[in-house]
């Protein structure tokens, strides 16, 4: 979400520093932009933005296992291959025409 979009939907306006502040809060619960600004009306901007380093945090958290979930994905696949890999060598090593 840009400056303008938040501020068109917040009561009490916020600037680009405070908005930069607020995006990893909002990459977090992944809502709805209205939504998000509604919690930021009612809790206040100062008051998230002081829990910053908890938010990217959390955010440096989430990125982090979502790679490792891919790394062992990968790394479980490439078992899978190798182990075919290793099956259809034998097959064509095995192979004696008629």
């Amino acid at each position: 979400m840009n400056l303008e979009e938040a501020n068109m939907r917040l009561k009490k306006k916020i600037d680009e520093d405070q908005l930069e502040g607020l995006t990893s809060l909002y990459l977090l619960l992944d809502l709805d932009k209205d939504d998000f600004c509604k919690i930021v009306d009612t809790v206040g901007a100062e008051k998230l933005l002081n829990k910053r380093n908890h938010y990217d945090r959390l955010e440096r958290a989430e990125r982090d296992l979502a790679a490792k979930e891919r790394y062992l994905k990968a790394k479980a696949r490439l078992a899978e291959l190798e182990a075919e890999k290793e099956e259809l060598n034998t097959i064509v090593g095995n192979y004696k025409p008629f």
